[in-house]
């Protein structure tokens, strides 16, 4: 593969290292994203440098969605941004402007934070409530199931507490029986009853 480095120089790198370059450049981005490292290079004179401002423009390709998924520390691009501009890299060469980028940077990342967790305890309260919504839908259903009459072969309406209902009907019908049936059960007391009597 073919890389174009500074004024139209070009060089064949090996696959390795194409893989190294690419971890070298990705780790060197997101340092980027530290004011206190920018500052550092800019003491240093770095940003001076043309061959380094021209490697800085070359960076921008990070800003790709192929390679900026790679990114862990978004912030980098922004102030990728920023180092294109020669009134940026020569004022955070000042200490107190550098403090200042920092402090807004940190506030910055806790605001982002709050709000973050608190979308996404929102996101799951919501969830934690339709899915109780749901289970309460599912068992009203299931409970309206059992508690609906059926008709069984009698015609007499059974529910839950049909088995009551039925062993408390036995004993009527029991008792009425067959008229056959009772009038001999009749029969057999009177005639002990005679029995006793005429003893």
């Amino acid at each position: 593969m073919a890389k174009m480095y500074g004024k139209g120089k070009t060089a064949i790198e090996s696959e390795e290292l194409q893989k190294r370059r690419w971890q070298i450049e990705l780790e060197f981005v997101q340092c980027l994203s530290n004011p206190n490292y920018l500052n550092f290079l800019a003491q240093r004179g770095f940003f001076k440098d043309q061959s380094f401002i021209n490697y800085l423009k070359y960076l921008q390709y990070w800003k790709e969605p192929d390679y900026a998924k790679y990114l862990m520390y978004p912030m980098c691009l922004y102030f990728l941004d920023l180092l294109q501009y020669e009134h940026f890299r020569r004022e955070i060469v000042n200490s107190q402007c550098c403090k200042f980028i920092d402090d807004q940077a940190i506030l910055q990342w806790q605001h982002y934070t709050r709000k973050r967790i608190k979308l996404i305890e929102n996101v799951t309260a919501a969830q934690q409530q339709q899915q109780q919504q749901q289970a309460n839908g599912v068992q009203a259903s299931t409970g309206g199931e059992l508690a609906a009459p059926t008709p069984n072969v009698n015609g007499i309406a059974s529910t839950t507490d049909g088995q009551q209902t039925s062993s408390a009907l036995q004993p009527a019908q029991a008792q009425q029986g067959n008229p056959q049936q009772q009038l001999q059960i009749n029969g057999l007391a009177s005639g002990a009853n005679i029995k006793i009597e005429l003893n």
